[in-house]
């Protein structure tokens, strides 16, 4: 008696069996590129998966705060060595109204 799967199999699946993992790769392609990049030709705004669904909803890179202030930014331009001591001391009396003219 024949084993019902065995019997119909005539050596093994032959050479179709290479389009399976094609269409896997398609699929997985296809939807990548729906979901992920927004849409088939990308840079949709409204898309709600992916890296740029956080800038589609309003937030993300292009949601910025308030400016920082004067003082702030004299205080960072000071710590990353922008400018040197005198020249911070200077622009500090500047910005806190107690500059005297010599």
């Amino acid at each position: 008696m024949n084993t019902f799967l065995a019997d119909g199999w005539h050596g093994g699946p032959g050479p179709w069996i290479l389009l399976v993992p094609l269409f896997w790769i398609g699929a997985f392609t296809f939807v990548r590129r729906v979901l992920w990049r927004g849409g088939p030709r990308g840079g949709r705004r409204d898309v709600p998966f992916g890296p740029r669904a956080a800038a589609a909803w309003g937030g993300g890179p292009q949601q910025q705060g308030p400016a920082p202030s004067p003082l702030e930014t004299l205080n960072r331009r000071y710590a990353n060595g922008e400018i040197d001591e005198f020249e911070y001391r200077q622009r500090l009396d500047v910005l806190n109204g107690t500059e005297t003219t010599a």
